[in-house]
């Protein structure tokens, strides 16, 4: 199994910091949330993105994907009832496809709830065709590079739009676009059923990446999740993907939580 962590678990280091903490902790890839970078995408210019990928391999590191896409982006929606806020949320999807590109990033996690809910009077069927309909220009983009958009389940408590892996490969049934994937994110699986192991082996050939993460949104290790059930099923089915260490609790700090957490995924999974 291939573990990486994601970047902004360590964002109160230097990128060069954080990534020398990450490889020397045991970790084999980095995924990157581009908000620790900057505001917006479109400020990281190319000398910044250059040194994003020198020093990932200055430190044996690869880049396995983007996430938290539209962190901090109140402007933006996907699903937004004025369709001036789609356009603008459509040309900045394409502007991380092109910057996914420029480091190297094979996939685009597309979770960030509050740019996907509903607003009124828009219904969540809705919210999935406009999402769908924005996607569209960043797709496009994405069919000459390669670059894969997965769309993340996430729990109903964070959001009302796409909240199991089931409705995850409904949609991916229904529209067939080479590009667009989904991901078992194992907090949002523990809110659908207690048993991960069976919607690994029901949904294996849709699982492109994998976020391990609790119920409590801790790492694994800090939690109450057994993770060596989810990992075994994860190896049953074959799956030679990424696992992505993503807490958003860092509790004690940061660095405990990252290094205890691949401490916990190669001793005991």
């Amino acid at each position: 199994m291939r573990y990486a962590l994601c970047n902004e678990v360590l964002r109160h280091l230097s990128f060069e910091a954080a990534c020398r903490w990450i490889a020397e902790a045991g970790y084999e890839g980095v995924e990157l949330a581009p908000f620790t970078f900057a505001p917006a995408v479109e400020q990281i210019d190319a000398s910044v993105r250059a040194a994003i990928v020198r020093t990932t391999h200055t430190f044996g590191l690869e880049i396995v994907g983007l996430h938290m896409l539209l962190w901090g982006r109140d402007d933006l929606h996907v699903a937004h009832p004025d369709p001036a806020v789609r356009l603008r949320t459509a040309h900045y999807l394409v502007q991380l496809v092109q910057f996914a590109e420029a480091v190297g990033a094979p996939l685009m996690v597309f979770g960030s709830p509050k740019q996907r809910s509903t607003i009124p009077p828009i219904t969540p069927a809705q919210a999935v065709s406009l999402w769908l309909d924005t996607l569209q220009p960043a797709l496009r983009r994405c069919e000459q590079s390669g670059v894969m958009i997965l769309l993340e389940p996430l729990p109903l408590a964070e959001t009302d739009v796409l909240n199991t892996l089931g409705e995850a490969v409904a949609i991916l049934e229904e529209v067939r676009h080479p590009c667009l994937g989904t991901l078992l994110d194992v907090k949002c699986a523990l809110s659908e059923t207690d048993d991960v192991p069976a919607l690994i082996h029901q949904f294996a050939p849709y699982i492109r990446h994998v976020h391990l993460n609790d119920s409590g949104m801790r790492a694994p290790g800090f939690g109450p999740t057994d993770f060596a059930p989810i990992l075994n099923a994860l190896r049953e089915v074959g799956y030679t993907g990424w696992c992505s260490v993503e807490p958003l609790d860092y509790t004690p700090d940061p660095q405990q939580v990252a290094w205890g957490a691949i401490r916990y995924l190669r001793q005991r999974c």
